[in-house]
């Protein structure tokens, strides 16, 4: 080994090559204050040679991470030292002229062993305290523990090895599984109901059961939430942004938190984080044959849609050819539409609107919208010029009480000055006079008297003069302490009517909104007209809300008589047209409450705010639902125009669920509250 010595270096890093580690264990215990063996226990290896570090040197994570990057210096006890304790850089070319130095001293190998016998421990550590043990190696072979550079020194630049990602999981759909049957092309709009306590998904058709398949829900801690929901989104390819990417093939989003159908392994049992997971044949059938917006009920029975029909329905318009001049035809439309709710016969019989009717009213309220927006505009740039008149005048009028302000204080002043001369004047007149008084006239000659007479008469005229110009400069400084109040006046007329104007300007930006909002939303109703729509009435909160393409159109009151009465969970879908599309043919499904008391009272703390409706009465009935029900005219005619093939009621005693929001359609949890914020994610 080379011995590297030199003063000035008494704290250099110690490194020693492996093959001499296991002879001289005593000399690494004496740098260290402890064995040998447990300080090679703290060392590092770097090639041929052993950075030796203490542990308490190393902790914590930006130390560990210097370990890991640079090479580590000798910390040599104080006592041994006599030294202040502390790291030090050295750079690669510092050490390369150590090695090379002149200065150098040489020591065999074989010679190591007998300098540490014959040295006492403390005078061995003085002297390794000035130098380092290096092996023998190339010249330029300190490159090799400096492959990032030093603390003091950078080094030279050394690409960073290469980061190399871990690919996503590939989606690799199982040979052995039993291809699925392929499903037949869906006639009308979908119905799928899941059965967790069956595990099973039943796709239905028109009321007719067109596929069925097992499934795999929720496992306990991360249940599948039940009640009725739509396809919110779909990806053929989709990977959870939570388990690791792990692959979620042929995914249909049913709610924003993550409750998803996708391909996956059925075990037998629900053991998923929530999702509902499908055979993989079966889940590539049915992501081709549905659509956005499919309704999806969940539940903890099997549940099977009923055909169902109800006078108090809101059917469709009839199409354009049906003839007004009928008067059977017209007779049979007032009685029919006499049963919808909330329209009186008295209005039934003014006619039959159809829906090319229909159409020509929005093209003519569009235009009534459009010319209500030119108005309101109008009126607004009126108001606002006026506001802006009425404006510039108050500031006029700002600027005259500053004037005449101004004016009343230089009068007031004044004023104040000339009855201060007056009354100095008046005070030199009693003056003179009475020292006038106190002289003899007697005494006086002739011109004498006439000299104090002509001063007495000229001081009484100034005084005169004096109290003249004082009352002169009172009566100006009142006129225009009068004119001054009359300016505040009038600045504060002028001020209301600016406050009018710009109240003014507000309105007519109010009205102008207003309008656009208007059309806005007929235009919005107008593009989605095609879509079908779904309404949701809700007994909790006695309103009726309708969306198209997952738009909010229409929030309007309802009327519920018996209020105390439950109505039941009800999703009514329209499946078809019937009688020359003057008709709809619709199927329920109905939620039945007691599937899920059990469920309320285990999340009792989570819904404390929902009470589980009891099973009874006429709950379980549609019609009687229904019946119950009355509709303003307005929103039935408005509904009346847009019910098609894929329309829904859903009707519950419970409000909206917290999953509801402008990416969705209606999502209803029943006995789950809406004030629940606890966040889930399922996938």
């Amino acid at each position: 080994m080379r011995m590297i010595g030199g003063e000035g270096h008494d704290r250099l890093p110690a490194l020693f090559h492996r093959r001499d580690i296991g002879r001289h264990q005593s000399l690494l215990g004496a740098m260290h204050g402890h064995e040998g063996q447990d300080t090679l226990s703290k060392g590092r290896r770097r090639g041929n040679l052993v950075i030796l570090t203490p542990a308490n040197q190393c902790r914590g994570r930006r130390a560990h991470r210097r370990c890991l990057k640079g090479v580590r210096f000798q910390h040599l006890a104080n006592e041994d030292l006599g030294l202040k304790s502390s790291y030090r850089s050295i750079s690669s070319e510092t050490l390369s002229n150590f090695v090379r130095g002149p200065s150098l001293q040489t020591i065999a190998k074989s010679d190591l062993g007998a300098v540490v016998g014959s040295l006492r421990v403390s005078t061995l550590v003085a002297f390794l305290a000035g130098g380092l043990l290096v092996a023998a190696t190339p010249e330029r072979a300190e490159a090799q523990f400096y492959q990032w550079g030093s603390w003091g020194n950078p080094g030279p630049w050394q690409p960073k090895p290469r980061v190399r990602r871990r690919a996503a999981p590939r989606y690799i759909e199982p040979t052995d599984e039993k291809p699925a049957t392929a499903l037949p092309k869906p006639s009308g709009p979908l119905v799928l109901v899941v059965s967790l306590s069956k595990q099973t998904v039943t796709v239905y058709d028109d009321g007719k059961q067109i596929a069925k398949s097992p499934i795999s829900s929720g496992m306990s801690g991360h249940p599948t939430p039940t009640g009725i929901f739509s396809i919110l989104e779909k990806n053929r390819y989709h990977y959870s942004n939570l388990y690791g990417g792990a692959p979620m093939p042929f995914m249909q989003r049913v709610t924003n938190s993550g409750v998803a159908m996708h391909a996956g392994d059925l075990p037998g049992y629900p053991a998923s984080h929530g999702c509902i997971r499908l055979p993989y044949s079966f889940a590539r059938n049915l992501f081709g044959i549905t659509e956005i917006g499919a309704r999806v009920v969940i539940s903890n029975e099997d549940l099977t849609p009923a055909e169902f029909n109800s006078p108090h329905l809101i059917g469709p318009l009839p199409p354009d050819n049906v003839v007004q001049n009928d008067a059977a035809t017209v007779q049979a439309a007032a009685t029919g539409a006499s049963n919808i709710i909330g329209v009186s016969p008295a209005a039934a019989g003014e006619g039959v609107r159809t829906r090319g009717m229909a159409a020509a009213q929005r093209a003519a309220e569009r235009n009534r919208l459009v010319t209500a927006i030119v108005e309101a505009e109008n009126a607004k740039a009126a108001a606002e010029d006026q506001a802006k008149a009425a404006t510039a005048a108050a500031q006029e009028a700002k600027e005259t009480i500053r004037k005449e302000r101004n004016e009343e204080g230089r009068l007031a002043e004044l004023a104040r000055k000339a009855a201060k001369a007056a009354d100095s004047a008046a005070s030199r007149f009693t003056s003179l006079t009475a020292k006038m008084a106190k002289v003899d006239v007697a005494q006086l000659d002739a011109a004498t008297l006439e000299k104090q007479s002509a001063e007495e008469v000229a001081e009484e005229a100034k005084m005169l003069d004096a109290a003249d110009a004082a009352a002169a400069a009172k009566r100006a400084a009142e006129a225009q302490t009068a004119k001054a109040k009359q300016a505040v006046a009038d600045a504060g007329a002028l001020e209301k009517a600016r406050k009018v104007a710009v109240e003014d300007v507000k309105q007519a930006e109010t009205v102008v909104a207003s309008a656009k909002d208007a059309l806005a939303a007929a235009d919005a109703l107008e593009a989605r007209k095609d879509y079908p729509i779904s309404v949701f009435i809700s007994g909790k909160t006695g309103r009726l809300v309708a969306k198209l393409g997952f738009v909010q159109v229409m929030d309007v009151p309802v009327t519920i008589s018996e209020p105390g009465r439950p109505l039941g969970t009800h999703v009514l879908t329209a499946t078809t047209f019937t009688d020359g599309e003057k008709a709809l043919r619709w199927h329920s499904v109905t939620l039945k409450p007691s599937q899920t008391v059990q469920y309320a009272r285990r999340k009792k703390r989570r819904h404390e705010d929902e009470v589980p409706v009891v099973a009874g009465g006429h709950d379980a009935d549609p019609a009687a639902a229904l019946e119950r029900i009355d509709i303003p005219k307005e929103a039935v005619d408005q509904l009346a125009e847009l019910m098609k093939p894929g329309s829904s009621f859903i009707i519950s005693d419970y409000g909206l669920s917290r999953e509801t929001s402008a990416r969705t359609e209606f999502v209803v949890e029943p006995w789950r509250s809406r004030s629940d914020t606890s966040e889930t994610r399922y996938y």
